[in-house]
């Protein structure tokens, strides 16, 4: 029974927008168009939060402003601003949120077979380097579960289920998120073999500020003038292609450096220390079969990963 009920919670929960015969239209898809555009700023950005088109918000947000006779937002410079009553409605659609939420994560949290789906979420390298890969024999041990790899350089909500389990650079402060450090990942400047420039002659390509952790970001204004930045972009893949193309040298991790061939790690002025690798899920799941499993195959993939995330001597063998 229990399953059942999560399955029809969560379909009901996460079905597109839809026109609503509730009293003063109540219903809770249109408290979630509220909320995407309270946080999302723009009906445009609301639309792709909810897998929707702008015009479908648009026409739900004035039909439930024309339920409740008032507006709940103003459009302003930089996007919509919430009104009194639309900071009242959204206070109460966040309560409405939340319990949901919680009651989806103690049904999933229910012990039973290990089946179902579960959202795993890991910055790109190490989801396309290492879980990718890895994922063929785990998912044949469990044959009734599915797991979504989500490789983003940007925090999913584990409260909110954006993720069930996720692998950050950052531990999250929240009391009810749980937090475990795996490894370290130690990070270096690489250049391809075939360019024999030093560190000093080399241009360097960046991350996007938006798109790394600010400790990447400080070490790299620390090392780096910004006249010698050729490339910026948003991910590590981007990078190690220019790199290997002969662009320059970047700040990359060392489990992708060590392990390509086409690359060379040099000699930097200081080397950056490790950063702590967290594994992270809400406390209500911790019961949860499928999430126990996937915490025990990340863990697996971890330690029995051929690159190293710190390599033997670092920082030592940084210049070397």
């Amino acid at each position: 029974m229990a399953v059942d009920l999560q399955k029809e919670i969560a379909w009901n929960f996460a079905m597109p927008v839809q026109k609503s015969t509730a009293p003063l239209g109540f219903k809770w898809d249109r408290l979630r168009i509220v909320l995407a555009l309270a946080r999302q700023g723009t009906l445009s950005a609301a639309a792709r939060d909810l897998g929707v088109d702008h015009t479908t918000v648009a026409r739900h947000l004035e039909s439930l402003q024309r339920d409740l006779g008032g507006a709940l937002f103003e459009r302003g410079p930089e996007g919509f601003v919430m009104t009194p009553l639309g900071a009242e409605v959204v206070t109460s659609a966040e309560r409405v949120e939340d319990e949901l939420f919680g009651l989806l994560r103690r049904l999933d949290g229910d012990p039973g077979r290990i089946a179902g789906t579960l959202r795993l979420t890991a910055p790109p390298f190490l989801a396309s380097g290492l879980f990718a890969p890895a994922l063929g024999p785990f998912l044949r041990a469990h044959p009734h579960l599915r797991i979504e790899l989500i490789g983003d350089n940007q925090s999913l909500d584990v409260a909110r289920r954006e993720a069930d389990l996720a692998i950050r650079f950052a531990r999250p402060e929240l009391p009810a998120l749980i937090a475990r450090q795996l490894d370290e990942v130690a990070f270096a400047c690489y250049a391809a073999t075939t360019d024999p420039r030093p560190f000093e002659a080399l241009p360097f390509l960046a991350y996007d500020a938006a798109a790394v952790h600010p400790a990447l970001d400080r070490y790299i204004a620390a090392i780096m003038p910004s006249d010698r930045i050729a490339m910026r972009a948003n991910t590590t893949q981007i990078l190690l292609e220019g790199v290997r193309a002969g662009l320059g040298c970047a700040l990359l991790p060392c489990l992708t450096g060590e392990a390509d061939p086409a690359l060379r790690r040099i000699p930097v002025p200081q080397a950056m220390p490790p950063l702590p690798l967290w594994l992270t899920y809400h406390e209500d799941m911790k019961r949860s079969p499928r999430l126990r499993a996937a915490v025990e195959f990340v863990e697996t993939v971890i330690r029995a990963s051929k690159a190293s995330p710190v390599p033997h001597g670092f920082p030592a063998g940084v210049g070397g």
